[in-house]
């Protein structure tokens, strides 16, 4: 085990916010480049995961030690959705570096926490003025005042690693809630009046959007609206004399019209769902939703082929790749009538109109998430960075279960989907299932072959990356960082290269004449997986394809010229340098000279394969038709 220690050097509640900050030191390890840590708060049962925040580490060369310092603030009425008064919750820090995991590190605390906070209660041989040689790490003062209103104590048992929350009600937090209502109040008619005055500003950008669209033919229809809005800006700014854009003015009605159109839309989704909840729910209805696909394949696919056939289920879909349509009426009022009116719901990946109200009771939300195992942060796990939710927003909460391929990666799967531990089932990747499946690989290569003969002779280099951008509709990837043509050149003509872009991508690679016979872009068709069985190598970089194909012991290269960014901007759930399951290159040079000498480094898949899949039966769909069956109260009648 991992000999850490911690010591904290802030703990505090103010009003409802937890801030913490801790210096964890242990053994250096030269191979170690980002470590992790995270919080984890346990109440009536359930688990709450969230990234506590490293905000440096370093070597501290006289004891080769590693010195991490982690500081962040919690709302404790968002960590749980029916945290109640007079409950408690108790929470530990987990560390995660490398290869090893401790979970509740036992700790000391800094004498300075318990002159500031006298709510806390601890033993004295725990209290210590010193972390680490001296190193010890504050985030700002707080004042005794501060923790005598607030309605929070804390207890703590630095041995077994917890800290106690105690919930309670003081006389200043009566005397706040009699007051606080009316500001909020004055504050949102406030910005509801600024909102309806600067309506008409909106429908002159429509009407302009509409008028230039119309002239021009634009086919992008964002394009059409950004157009005219920046032709209607610059004609104001022409005659004021300063740029619109760069005032505060400007800046302050544009938000005061997102939230205006986003407090309608609320207004009238809850006005439907309301109207729709007093139908009873369809004890039968599975409704399958995506806003990635237009109609079912992937997961979706496997599961459904096997409950197709049964009378005793009613089968809705509302599915579509348009990001658009999470705006337009048709859609909301069949996602309303759905959501209210069926028994189970599935999605494939984070279904945005799901957040507009509060789901039923009575209604279980199934997450088939699309991609295998645990690689990129996402949801929770982003917290406090760039493109990171808030902790108040109710993405992915309301999932009653949530499907992955292991138990290894189950815990990072309750952390970005805000849910508790025991929500997430280790069911195994229905669409993993072919892999398992000779017969289908068969009918996959013979039809591959049959429609590109020339490329029976080729070795067959696969190159999936991922997306570059904050999400859908920002999402490309770089096309001048990779040249397949070139590559091509360097290393021979018994070569072919296929390209799968990520479906969010919308550009293209150029691809020149004379090489249209062994450079192939596959990425407005064909399944990924379906590719994986003709495929000698893998290219890649962030992708999860990597879990699919350690499943056919396909060698890969992980090509990360922009590694240390991606590190930065998005993360990882593991150690990248010494997780993923083949050789680090960072230029093309370097692919060149690997595939040369075939030097893939393809020792480390096997070891990965087992870590990320549970069981390699082909049977994750039943095990997932199962789940569904079983929320439908129905009888299992699935053969193995």
């Amino acid at each position: 085990m991992l000999d850490a220690k911690m010591i904290i050097n802030k703990l505090n509640v103010d009003k409802n916010q937890l801030n913490i900050s801790v210096t964890i030191s242990t053994p250096f390890d030269i191979d170690i480049t980002s470590p992790k840590a995270k919080i984890v708060f346990e109440y009536g049962g359930k688990t709450r995961r969230l990234p506590f925040l490293i905000r440096n580490f370093y070597r501290q060369r006289q004891n080769n030690l590693c010195v991490i310092i982690c500081s962040c603030s919690y709302l404790l009425e968002y960590i749980f959705d029916d945290f109640t008064d007079f409950s408690e919750m108790k929470a530990g820090i987990d560390l995660y570096y490398g290869d090893n995991e401790v979970c509740t590190l036992p700790f000391t605390v800094s004498d300075k926490v318990i002159r500031d906070n006298p709510l806390i209660n601890i033993e004295e041989k725990f209290i210590g003025s010193e972390s680490f040689d001296g190193f010890t790490v504050f985030d700002g003062e707080t004042k005794p005042d501060d923790a005598v209103s607030c309605p929070y104590s804390l207890n703590l048992e630095p041995e077994k690693g917890y800290i106690i929350i105690l919930k309670g009600e003081t006389q200043s937090e009566k005397k706040r809630f009699i007051f606080f209502p009316f500001f909020k109040f004055v504050f949102i008619f406030f910005r509801t009046v600024l909102a309806i005055v600067l309506l008409p500003l909106l429908l002159l950008t429509g009407f302009i959007a509409c008028a230039i669209g119309f002239v021009t033919n634009l086919n992008n229809k964002k394009s059409k609206k950004k157009i005219a809005v920046d032709k209607m800006i610059g004609f104001i700014s022409f005659f004021i004399g300063t740029d619109l854009k760069e005032t505060n003015i400007y800046n302050s009605a544009e938000l005061s019209i997102k939230k205006f159109r986003k407090k309608i839309k609320h207004i009238i989704c809850s006005n439907l769902f309301s109207r729709y909840c007093k139908k009873p729910i369809v004890q039968n209805r599975i409704t399958f939703m995506s806003g990635r696909r237009n109609e079912l394949g992937g997961n979706y696919e496997f599961v459904y082929n096997l409950i197709k056939d049964r009378k005793d289920i009613d089968f809705q879909f509302l599915m579509f790749s348009n990001p658009a349509n999470h705006d337009r009426l048709k859609t909301i009022r069949k996602f309303l009538y759905l959501y209210a009116t069926s028994k189970v719901v599935v999605v494939d990946d984070y279904f945005r109109l799901l957040n507009t109200v509060k789901k039923r009771r009575g209604v279980s939300v199934i997450q088939l998430w699309h991609a295998c195992g645990a690689f990129k942060t996402f949801g929770f796990t982003r917290l406090g960075k760039s493109g990171g939710p808030k902790q108040n927003e109710p993405n992915h909460r309301m999932y009653d279960y949530a499907i992955v391929s292991s138990r290894e990666i189950a815990k990072h799967y309750a952390e970005g989907f805000g849910i508790s531990d025991n929500n997430v089932v280790a069911t195994g990747i229905p669409r993993t299932d072919v892999f398992m499946n000779k017969e289908y690989a068969e009918k996959v290569k013979e039809t591959f072959y049959n429609q590109y003969p020339n490329l029976k002779s080729k070795k067959i280099i696969l190159f999936a990356p991922t997306f570059r951008g904050k999400g859908q509709m920002s999402a490309y990837y770089p096309t001048d960082a990779f040249h397949p043509e070139t590559l091509l050149k360097k290393i021979g003509d018994d070569y072919a290269i296929l390209i799968k872009l990520h479906p969010y991508c919308k550009d293209r690679f150029t691809i020149p004449d004379e090489f249209k016979d062994r450079i192939i872009d596959f990425s407005d068709n064909v399944e990924l997986n379906d590719l994986l069985f003709v495929t000698d190598l893998l290219i890649t970089d962030y992708s999860s394809v990597i879990f699919e194909a350690s499943l056919l012991d396909i060698p890969m290269l992980f090509y990360t010229y922009d590694l240390y960014l991606y590190i930065r901007e998005r993360d990882f759930y593991y150690d990248f340098e010494s997780f993923v399951p083949g050789k680090i290159v960072y230029s093309e040079s370097e692919i060149a000279e690997s595939i040369e000498s075939s030097d893939f480094e393809q020792d480390k898949v096997s070891s990965f394969k087992y870590k990320f899949f549970d069981k390699l039966d082909g049977n994750s769909s039943q095990r997932v038709a199962e789940l569904i069956l079983k929320c439908l109260g129905l009888n299992n009648d699935l053969e193995y």
